[in-house]
């Protein structure tokens, strides 16, 4: 005879959270909690070598990321044509943009 295999299903991810809460593993902890005591302090070489994390700003006026739909042809030549060119097909349909507003 084959021994089941217990499943637990989830129904939810507050229901998760709720129960962790009433069981004391998770809380929230305000910023004013939290010790920073042991942490040492930067020096200027440090702080001099750090970089703002995540893509660069490229101007004043950073891109806004968007969703669209594109047929997958359509798609599938502007990729192309921006390999081509040695740029991001983003950077493609951006310029395309720009030039027919």
């Amino acid at each position: 005879m084959k021994k089941k295999k217990s499943t637990i299903a989830v129904s939810s991810l507050q229901e998760v959270l709720a129960r962790a809460k009433k069981q004391g593993i998770a809380r929230t902890v305000k910023d004013s909690e939290i010790d920073f005591s042991d942490i040492p302090e930067l020096t200027p070489e440090q702080l001099d070598r750090m970089v703002r994390p995540g893509r660069p700003l490229i101007s004043l006026f950073p891109r806004k990321a968007i969703s669209i739909r594109i047929d997958q042809d359509v798609l599938a030549k502007l990729k192309k044509k921006a390999k081509k060119q040695g740029i991001p097909y983003q950077s493609l349909i951006n310029d395309i943009l720009k030039k027919a507003v």
